[in-house]
């Protein structure tokens, strides 16, 4: 029969043949939709966001089984939605973004049980949203974007506690924004586009600490913008797309030094753009 008019859009699971290819639990009985999203593996516990109509878009772990595929705890009370997002895996823990309708959307963490499921920090104290995104795990430290209110977004890292969750540096000063995005993890480094208020959008890179969260290159001179996108760990080394302003979108590679951050091929050549999309490292 066809199992999506039936079931709505469930979580399924495979083993690579059509007999081991099965529906895991209708969350959202009947042709309803639970709507599964941003699966995350942590220690062989299938983390997601999924929607049933009492607790609305929530947090949910799967076994594998039926029986296993329970929700994690209603973090926004009722029907209202937490909507979880950015899970991610730090050392055996879950982080991601939600909101439990009191402190706005702020940084959460969870164990798999629902009193370990909680608040880490209120970043912009209050009902305020801090809205953390792009969480991104550097060798157990968590980078993300986040607004405290008084900074603008800025560039943050978390180990998982109130106190270890803290701003590396205001990039763009004051309540401006350096709006940092693209985060990739190269040999531990944090490769990521930024915006000091100076350069433009440009090529940044961070260990953690503010001294060394710095940019690699003004790749597009002055204050234009370079706009680097899809950062990607290629064994080592960070491949990424780039606008110089003389060759349009292009293939660039960065070593995390100036010098050595340079166009691989002019692919469209003269000031046409080749616009690589969907950079992915196979072997």
């Amino acid at each position: 029969g066809d199992d999506y008019s039936t079931y709505g859009a469930e979580l399924w699971k495979s083993d690579g043949t059509p007999g081991g290819t099965v529906m895991v639990k209708d969350i959202n009985s009947g042709s309803n939709s639970s709507y599964p999203y941003y699966l995350t593996n942590v220690n062989g516990t299938l983390f997601f966001q999924a929607y049933d109509e009492t607790n609305g878009y929530e947090l949910w772990k799967s076994d594998g089984t039926t029986v296993g595929t329970v929700i994690v705890k209603d973090i926004y009370p009722g029907s209202n939605n937490s909507s979880p997002s950015y899970l991610t895996n730090v050392n055996g823990i879950l982080l991601f973004r939600a909101n439990d309708g009191t402190y706005g959307s702020e940084l959460w963490k969870s164990d798999g049980t629902s009193v370990g499921t909680q608040g880490v920090k209120d970043i912009y104290t209050g009902s305020s949203n801090s809205s953390p995104s792009y969480l991104t795990n550097v060798n157990g430290t968590l980078f993300f974007q986040a607004n405290d209110g008084s900074n603008g977004t800025e560039l943050w890292k978390s180990n998982g506690t109130a106190f270890g969750t803290v701003m590396v540096k205001d990039i763009y000063t004051g309540s401006n924004s350096s709006s940092p995005s693209n985060f990739a993890n190269v040999n531990g480094t944090l490769f990521f586009r930024a915006n000091d208020g100076t350069n433009g959008y440009e090529l940044w890179k961070s260990d953690g600490t503010e001294g060394n969260t710095e940019i690699v290159k003004n790749i597009n001179a002055g204050g234009s913008h370079s706009y680097p996108s899809y950062l990607t760990n290629v064994n080592g080394t960070l491949f990424f797309r780039a606008n110089n302003g003389t060759n349009g979108d292009e293939l660039w590679k960065s070593d995390g030094t100036e010098v050595g951050t340079v166009m691989v091929k002019d692919i469209y050549s003269g000031s046409n753009g080749g616009y690589p999309y969907y950079l992915t490292n196979v072997n």
